[in-house]
């Protein structure tokens, strides 16, 4: 049975963009920037141009093939079924590994507003349990819950950029890489699990409407939005 075709250009781009911010803005730039000092922009704007590489084979993949199952679809019609499995498996731990990862971070700030005592891991089951939820209610009202809190989280990290701005000085980047550039490399890794969302778009592939052109304009429009905060 085919999916319906409900997404648009606006879906894709938020989608792929709040896959990726969670707390990639919000918990990882602290500890990068202990890692590797100011130099830390240069990590994050690295790692934006790496994910640019899968971002060009999965446009091309869904655009050809614009069914639902991402990864394990194009795997399993390319090489077989049993590798197929092992794509799946593989894609399952690391979107496991992701949303883990965004839990901790709003645990973490809800924590902050709720009364003192509450275990973070019981918050973080219900904020999971909420989101399934969610997904469960179809794609398409994922999709437009996605672009209300995408554009206020992109309105407030351009209001904290523009309010930021007249307090840099640079004495704050000296020394830029005090660390050295070995750490402003490994940094690179450390930093490019914040843009791990941005490929599961091939998932939904299927549901988007006028895939050959919607899918690589939200994809890179997204990731040059991104990758451009992430950076400020």
């Amino acid at each position: 049975m085919a999916l319906r075709k409900s997404l648009g250009l606006s879906h894709v781009f938020c989608i792929a963009s709040g896959a990726m911010i969670s707390s990639g803005i919000f918990v990882l730039p602290g500890l990068a920037h202990a890692q590797a000092g100011p130099a830390v922009v240069l990590s994050y704007l690295l790692a934006g141009l790496l994910a640019a590489t899968g971002l060009l084979s999965i446009a091309e993949l869904a655009t050809a093939m614009p069914k639902a199952g991402g990864d394990y679809f194009f795997v399993a019609r390319g090489l077989g079924p049993a590798f197929g499995s092992v794509a799946g498996l593989l894609t399952w731990f690391s979107l496991t590994l992701k949303s883990s990862f965004a839990l901790i971070g709003m645990a973490a700030f809800v924590q902050l507003v709720v009364p003192a005592g509450i275990d973070p891991r019981l918050v973080g089951v219900v904020l999971c349990l909420g989101f399934v939820t969610i997904n469960l209610a179809g794609s398409k009202e994922t999709a437009r819950l996605q672009v209300v809190l995408v554009s206020g989280l992109l309105l407030l990290m351009l209001a904290y950029v523009l309010r930021g701005l007249p307090a840099v000085q640079v004495r704050y980047f000296e020394p830029f890489a005090p660390y050295g550039w070995r750490a402003v490399f490994a940094t690179v890794g450390m930093v490019f699990v914040s843009y791990g969302g941005l490929l599961n778009i091939a998932s939904v592939a299927e549901e988007v409407r006028q895939p050959g052109r919607v899918i690589p304009l939200g994809m890179i429009s997204s990731l040059l939005v991104v990758t451009v905060f992430y950076t400020a």
